[in-house]
């Protein structure tokens, strides 16, 4: 399940309802099957058009006609259980939990536990249990050298694990007064 969009409000009286999409993706099209949790229970919905409107979309759902059908939906998150298609060396979070991180001389470095969103792009949390060491890795082209299905490849510049446990450190020890 797929949270892909928030209905904020209706729009006219045609059953027609404003969309805030909530999906890095094109994930609003003529035809899609999605759904939405009104009441504990799920109604299927099929959208028969779509429409941006300044920041946000104009939906129209194939099973309503008339603004009282949908005047209830206000706040409720559309979803969908279909994954987006990725691009070339686009990832969903999630499948990048787990994975093995080396470095680029096969050394050991730990498992993914965690993506990081900042202002300026992801950030891999790996966790070493062994060691009982956290490393924050920008998932950026000059660091990550490569991404399977079973592990990352990572090309740490020099200092870079250093700096970024010593800026751990001295985030935790500010934080302590």
């Amino acid at each position: 399940m797929y949270e892909i969009g928030l209905i904020t409000t209706t729009h006219g009286i045609k059953g027609e309802v404003k969309v805030r999409n909530l999906s890095d993706f094109e994930r609003f099209n003529k035809g899609d099957l999605v759904y939405i949790i009104y009441n504990k229970e799920q109604i299927n919905l099929e959208i028969e058009k779509v429409r941006s409107q300044a920041k946000n979309l104009i939906v129209k759902f194939k099973e309503f006609n008339n603004i009282n059908e949908v005047i209830n939906f206000k706040g409720l998150i559309i979803y969908s259980n279909e994954r987006a298609d990725l691009l070339e060396n686009e990832f969903y979070y999630e499948d990048l939990y787990d994975l093995k991180v080396y470095d680029d001389k096969d050394n050991f470095i730990g498992l993914v536990s965690e993506v990081m969103e900042l202002p300026h792009g992801e950030v891999i949390v790996v966790f070493n249990k062994e060691s009982n060491k956290r490393h924050l890795i920008p998932f950026v082209d000059e660091f990550i050298v490569s991404v399977d299905d079973e592990k990352i490849i990572i090309k740490p510049i020099e200092g870079l694990l250093w700096l970024l446990i010593l800026l751990q450190f001295f985030q935790t020890f500010l934080m302590s007064f």
